[in-house]
């Protein structure tokens, strides 16, 4: 049962983070040169206001925000997913070597293809209590998991098929 469930979680992640990446479009590669909207990576952005991400469901409980490392990227992103946050989700995405929030309309269109996906994923939130994430492999400005150790040990399995890329001295979560 506990691979099913794991891989249920891997498959809805990759789906997710797919969707929101497709969500970006020919958009990605164009130049932009917003920056990165969150400037701090303490907490996270409110999840009560009326945000472009998508209203449609009731706020989720905050997840601390860490972007200092790949597996702290990586865990406050896995975080947010099973705690319903799908602004934080988006926030913590990256595709084409940039952040979604810099391009422009990607954040709102992650959200309302996201946040109702995690609704289905918060009945996982006890299952990756606790989590932490070690010995993610970096070369330079990106970061793969694929021989992390993680605890509960099931992460292992949802996380290896990701990666992390370090834009503007923080990291965040992609899948290429």
């Amino acid at each position: 049962m506990k691979k099913l469930t794991t891989l249920a979680l891997a498959l809805a992640l990759s789906v997710s983070l797919a969707a929101c990446n497709k969500s970006t479009g020919t958009t990605a590669t164009s130049s932009s040169t917003a920056p990165t909207a969150s400037t701090s990576s303490s907490t996270p952005s409110d999840t009560t206001s009326g945000s472009a991400t998508g209203d449609s469901t009731t706020a989720a409980t905050p997840v601390a925000v860490d972007q200092s490392t790949p597996e702290a990227a990586m865990t406050s992103w896995l975080g947010s997913m099973v705690a319903g946050d799908g602004k934080t989700v988006c926030e913590l995405m990256a595709t084409g070597g940039k952040t979604i929030s810099s391009i422009p309309g990607a954040a709102a269109a992650c959200g309302k293809t996201i946040t109702p996906m995690l609704d289905q994923l918060k009945e996982l939130a006890g299952a990756f209590q606790g989590l932490k994430i070690t010995g993610a492999t970096v070369n330079g400005n990106k970061a793969t998991f694929e021989s992390v150790t993680t605890e509960p040990a099931l992460a292992a399995d949802v996380v290896s098929n990701f990666k992390a890329v370090r834009i503007g001295g923080k990291w965040y979560v992609t899948q290429g």
